[in-house]
Protein backbone atom coordinates (compact mmCIF):
# COMPACT_ATOMS: atom_id res chain seq x y z
CA UNK A 1 0.00 0.00 0.00
CA UNK A 2 1.42 3.35 -0.98
CA UNK A 3 1.66 6.33 1.32
CA UNK A 4 -0.57 9.29 0.53
CA UNK A 5 1.56 12.26 -0.47
CA UNK A 6 0.35 15.68 0.51
CA UNK A 7 0.99 18.36 -2.10
CA UNK A 8 3.28 21.24 -1.21
CA UNK A 9 1.48 24.55 -1.66
CA UNK A 10 2.33 28.18 -1.09
CA UNK A 11 1.40 30.07 2.04
CA UNK A 12 -1.01 32.15 -0.05
CA UNK A 13 -2.78 28.99 -1.26
CA UNK A 14 -3.00 27.60 2.29
CA UNK A 15 -4.58 30.86 3.45
CA UNK A 16 -7.07 30.67 0.57
CA UNK A 17 -8.10 27.14 1.60
CA UNK A 18 -8.59 28.34 5.18
CA UNK A 19 -10.76 31.28 4.07
CA UNK A 20 -12.91 29.07 1.87
CA UNK A 21 -13.36 26.43 4.56
CA UNK A 22 -14.71 29.07 6.94
CA UNK A 23 -17.55 29.68 4.48
CA UNK A 24 -18.09 26.49 2.46
CA UNK A 25 -18.01 22.70 2.67
CA UNK A 26 -15.37 20.79 0.70
CA UNK A 27 -18.01 19.81 -1.86
CA UNK A 28 -19.04 23.46 -2.36
CA UNK A 29 -15.38 24.45 -2.76
CA UNK A 30 -14.91 21.82 -5.49
CA UNK A 31 -18.02 23.06 -7.31
CA UNK A 32 -16.78 26.65 -7.12
CA UNK A 33 -13.40 25.52 -8.50
CA UNK A 34 -15.02 23.69 -11.42
CA UNK A 35 -17.31 26.63 -12.17
CA UNK A 36 -14.36 29.07 -11.93
CA UNK A 37 -16.00 30.96 -9.09
CA UNK A 38 -13.34 30.77 -6.38
CA UNK A 39 -12.20 34.33 -6.95
CA UNK A 40 -15.77 35.60 -6.56
CA UNK A 41 -15.54 34.89 -2.83
CA UNK A 42 -12.14 36.53 -2.42
CA UNK A 43 -9.66 37.59 -5.09
CA UNK A 44 -6.92 35.94 -2.97
CA UNK A 45 -8.49 32.55 -3.71
CA UNK A 46 -7.68 32.72 -7.43
CA UNK A 47 -4.20 31.40 -6.60
CA UNK A 48 -5.76 27.96 -6.09
CA UNK A 49 -6.17 27.64 -9.87
CA UNK A 50 -2.36 27.54 -10.10
CA UNK A 51 -2.45 24.11 -8.43
CA UNK A 52 -4.23 22.29 -11.19
CA UNK A 53 -7.29 20.17 -10.50
CA UNK A 54 -5.51 17.03 -9.28
CA UNK A 55 -3.30 18.85 -6.78
CA UNK A 56 -6.25 21.04 -5.74
CA UNK A 57 -8.31 17.94 -4.91
CA UNK A 58 -5.39 16.20 -3.20
CA UNK A 59 -4.79 19.25 -0.99
CA UNK A 60 -8.47 19.54 -0.18
CA UNK A 61 -8.92 15.84 0.63
CA UNK A 62 -5.53 14.71 1.98
CA UNK A 63 -4.25 17.97 3.40
CA UNK A 64 -1.10 19.77 2.33
CA UNK A 65 2.28 21.00 3.41
CA UNK A 66 3.11 24.68 3.17
CA UNK A 67 6.18 25.51 1.12
CA UNK A 68 8.99 27.10 3.11
CA UNK A 69 9.86 30.68 2.30
CA UNK A 70 13.39 31.43 1.08
CA UNK A 71 14.09 33.03 4.48
CA UNK A 72 12.96 29.88 6.29
CA UNK A 73 15.20 27.74 4.06
CA UNK A 74 18.23 29.93 4.75
CA UNK A 75 17.50 29.97 8.50
CA UNK A 76 17.21 26.15 8.49
CA UNK A 77 20.56 25.84 6.67
CA UNK A 78 22.21 28.30 9.08
CA UNK A 79 20.86 26.37 12.08
CA UNK A 80 22.38 23.16 10.64
CA UNK A 81 25.72 24.96 10.42
CA UNK A 82 25.37 26.03 14.06
CA UNK A 83 24.58 22.44 15.07
CA UNK A 84 27.57 21.20 13.09
CA UNK A 85 29.81 23.69 14.86
CA UNK A 86 28.48 22.59 18.26
CA UNK A 87 29.15 18.92 17.43
CA UNK A 88 32.58 19.46 15.85
CA UNK A 89 35.31 17.79 17.88
CA UNK A 90 38.33 19.33 16.20
CA UNK A 91 39.35 22.95 15.95
CA UNK A 92 39.77 22.65 12.15
CA UNK A 93 36.17 21.46 11.79
CA UNK A 94 34.91 24.29 13.99
CA UNK A 95 36.79 26.72 11.77
CA UNK A 96 35.07 25.37 8.67
CA UNK A 97 31.65 25.88 10.22
CA UNK A 98 32.56 29.39 11.35
CA UNK A 99 33.61 30.26 7.80
CA UNK A 100 30.38 28.87 6.35
CA UNK A 101 28.30 30.79 8.90
CA UNK A 102 30.23 33.96 8.08
CA UNK A 103 29.66 33.38 4.36
CA UNK A 104 25.90 33.15 4.93
CA UNK A 105 25.87 36.37 7.00
CA UNK A 106 28.05 38.25 4.49
CA UNK A 107 25.95 37.10 1.56
CA UNK A 108 22.78 38.26 3.27
CA UNK A 109 24.46 41.55 4.15
CA UNK A 110 25.60 42.08 0.55
CA UNK A 111 22.03 41.50 -0.61
CA UNK A 112 20.61 43.80 2.08
CA UNK A 113 18.55 41.00 3.59
CA UNK A 114 17.92 40.63 7.33
CA UNK A 115 16.79 37.26 8.65
CA UNK A 116 15.84 36.79 12.27
CA UNK A 117 18.28 34.59 14.10
CA UNK A 118 21.07 35.06 11.55
CA UNK A 119 21.97 38.69 10.98
CA UNK A 120 19.37 40.79 12.73
CA UNK A 121 21.20 41.33 16.01
CA UNK A 122 23.38 44.29 16.99
CA UNK A 123 27.04 43.78 16.21
CA UNK A 124 26.40 41.93 12.96
CA UNK A 125 28.02 44.78 11.04
CA UNK A 126 31.34 43.60 12.48
CA UNK A 127 30.62 40.08 11.25
CA UNK A 128 31.97 38.51 14.41
CA UNK A 129 32.19 34.75 14.65
CA UNK A 130 29.42 33.39 16.82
Amino acid sequence: MSEIKKPVITKEQAEAFEKLREQYTDEEIVIKYIESELDLFDSGCACLYDLGFTDFLAALINGYEVEKTPEEKVREYYEKLCDGYDRAQFYEDQGKYLLMKRAVRRTLGALGIKISGINDEEGDENDDDR
